[in-house]
């Protein structure tokens, strides 16, 4: 099974204007829409082959009373390609990076296979990239509470 990658945003912009920044600011092709998803594509960075991103809304709902990192960040950018040797990984973090150079007015996390945060970055605060095993959601949100929008903040 392929791995997964997504950058999560936190803006109240609708979703077909941040779909449109997004695809600007990483030198996106559009290829259309589906299932309320805008569908692009691009030339790798890291190797030679397509990626595919898909940028929708975030409807990765936490259970009552749980927690996740992602709970504030209405959008949802996923990075896909058919490589399997750990360059999507690398795409990712380049499509983080740009993405919080271009918007920096945008919170943003990196996610990986939606369980482990990769990075965080918030306007004001900076950017943090997290070591191994920092998970989306608890038992413990401490190594990404100074980085990460939360509700009682």
């Amino acid at each position: 099974m392929a791995n997964s990658d997504e950058v999560f945003l936190a803006t109240d912009e609708p979703i077909e204007v941040v779909a449109a920044r997004v695809a600007e600011v990483l030198g996106l092709t559009y290829l259309g829409q589906t299932n309320g998803r805008f569908q692009y594509t691009r030339w790798g960075r890291v190797f030679d082959g397509w990626i595919g991103v898909y940028v929708g809304v975030n409807d990765f709902w936490p259970e009552p009373g749980e927690v996740q990192a992602m709970d504030l960040y209405p959008v949802r950018v996923e990075i896909q390609s058919r490589r399997r040797d750990g360059r999507q990984a690398e795409e990712a973090r380049l499509a983080f990076e740009f993405l919080v150079e271009g918007l920096p007015e945008v919170p943003a996390l990196l996610s990986r296979n939606l369980e482990v945060l990769v990075a965080a970055s918030r306007p004001g605060v900076g950017t943090h990239y997290f070591g191994e095993n920092v998970w989306l959601d608890p038992p413990e949100i401490e190594p990404w509470r100074p980085w990460v929008l939360l509700a009682d903040e």
